[in-house]
């Protein structure tokens, strides 16, 4: 009898080790890393009345979705990989009225709350530009095999494009944002 306990306790220990091992590696497997190099952003607008858009070729960040402890999103962007394939753009936008690549050359988000929704989630936070905070909300939705969202941002609140349309008479003041995260 006490050489079955021990088999039985000894295969208890190793359920338990196996089972903490694989909550250790699901903890680690559910902090998602997304970058350009699978996922995307997305930014569109209006310039003299046609419809422009864009991408950032090159950033990073990571998700850490509830129901997880210490929930969060961040990203870094660098700025200057903005990229629209009209070479007018692409030239202008680095420069100190628009993006100020040289003087800021990242883009950064940091979730400050996110809130369970079914599937999907409520996202609080803030974006810098240009050195300038301003809060962002969103919701991201969990489309399976990827999440998504859409925000609008108010480029003048940033002081992108001040100096030559600060009336937004020549390219929107909103600039849409489009986010496609692969999981």
């Amino acid at each position: 009898m006490k050489y079955r306990q021990r088999i039985i306790n000894s295969s208890s220990l190793v359920l338990l080790s196996l089972l903490a091992l694989m909550a250790t590696q699901l903890q680690a497997r559910e902090t998602l890393k997304v970058s350009s190099k699978d996922s995307e952003v997305v930014f569109s607008g209006e310039h003299a009345g046609m419809t422009f858009s864009g991408i950032f070729e090159k950033w990073q960040g990571s998700l850490r979705l509830p129901p997880l402890e210490k929930p969060s999103i961040e990203a870094e962007f660098h700025l200057g990989s903005a990229n629209t394939g009209d070479a007018t753009y692409d030239s202008t936008l680095p420069e100190g009225d628009w993006f100020d690549v040289k003087n800021h050359p990242k883009g950064k988000f940091k979730s400050t709350t996110i809130i369970s929704k079914g599937s999907d989630f409520e996202v609080q936070g803030k974006l810098t530009l240009r050195g300038i905070e301003q809060a962002v909300v969103f919701v991201l939705q969990d489309k399976g095999d990827s999440y998504e969202a859409k925000f609008d941002i108010n480029r003048l609140k940033y002081k992108i494009g001040m100096e030559s349309d600060p009336e937004a008479e020549w390219v929107s003041k909103t600039i849409n944002m489009h986010m496609t995260l692969k999981k």
